[in-house]
């Protein structure tokens, strides 16, 4: 063979390496792209689905006084569960009932504040899950101790009658039994109270939430029981938020960890 030839083979042999190179660097650049994207792009933001029809097909809880007059639906979470409601604020609710919430409001007409309470049977300890198959309540609720999920999860959606609602979440964290019994009064829902209770919660808030709050706005209070404590503590556990304004979108905004959560991460790292 000839030295032209064999240079003409080598040359072909080269160009034939180089290509092959080339496409698994491009195929390479392409993953890493590709995961990047997955990584880093914005989290797809909150959507309304309807719970009009779920509420209507629980109806009347059999051989009791409950009804479902509501349903709640929270970002991030398995909480999507009717909301009871009785005339007899005094009786238990029904055991036989797997998945609810209750309202404490004294009507079943809609209001501009909203209280919904749930239990925590399987979440009571130091360190919260953030999801268990076991959580059929408000058990969950206490994921957003989690400044990581509390960032990423923003929105409540609350069915009641025949509309749904959509809250931005506003405040999350413990609140001590005297001033529970003040926030999220049913029984005073003026623009005096409502202020009140704002500016209340703004003392304990875990996080600095980037939503405008005010005492014209409509509310919801999310609450439930907590050991973080301990068991003779008497702090329950609450996440706030406030209606959907008309000229707002749903979209992700901006949380921010504050003072008050420095006790709280030492105590979720291990430290009594």
């Amino acid at each position: 063979m000839s030295w032209r030839k064999k240079k003409k083979q080598i040359h072909s042999v080269k160009h034939k390496v180089k290509l092959v190179i080339g496409l698994m660097f491009a195929v390479v650049i392409g993953l890493v792209v590709l995961l990047g994207y997955k990584l880093l792009r914005p989290k797809e933001n909150f959507k309304l689905d309807s719970r009009i029809e779920n509420v209507k097909k629980v109806g009347k809880i059999k051989d009791s006084d409950y009804e479902a007059i509501g349903w709640i639906r929270i970002e991030g979470t398995d909480i999507d569960v009717p909301i009871l409601y009785s005339e007899d604020k005094t009786k238990d609710f029904p055991v036989e009932v797997e998945k609810f919430v209750w309202t404490n409001n004294r009507t079943k007409e809609f209001t501009r504040q909203v209280n919904i309470a749930g239990h925590n049977i399987y979440n009571l300890s130091k360190h919260p899950k953030i999801k268990s198959n076991s959580f059929n309540r408000f058990e969950q609720l206490m994921a957003f101790m989690y400044y990581d999920f509390a960032k990423d999860n923003q929105y409540i959606q609350m069915t009641w009658g025949e509309k749904d609602y959509i809250y931005k979440i506003f405040y999350t964290g413990f609140v001590d039994a005297s001033t529970a019994a003040h926030i999220g009064s049913f029984q005073d829902t003026s623009d005096t109270n409502i202020k009140t209770e704002i500016g209340v919660l703004k003392e304990s808030n875990f996080y600095d939430y980037d939503v405008d709050v005010n005492e014209k706005d409509k509310i919801i209070t999310l609450t439930t029981c907590t050991r973080f404590y301990g068991t003779s503590s008497e702090y329950e556990f609450y996440v706030v938020g406030r209606m959907l304004r008309e000229d707002e979108k749903i979209e992700h905004y901006k949380v921010t960890k504050n003072s008050n959560y420095n006790e709280i991460e030492k105590i979720l790292k291990g430290d009594e």
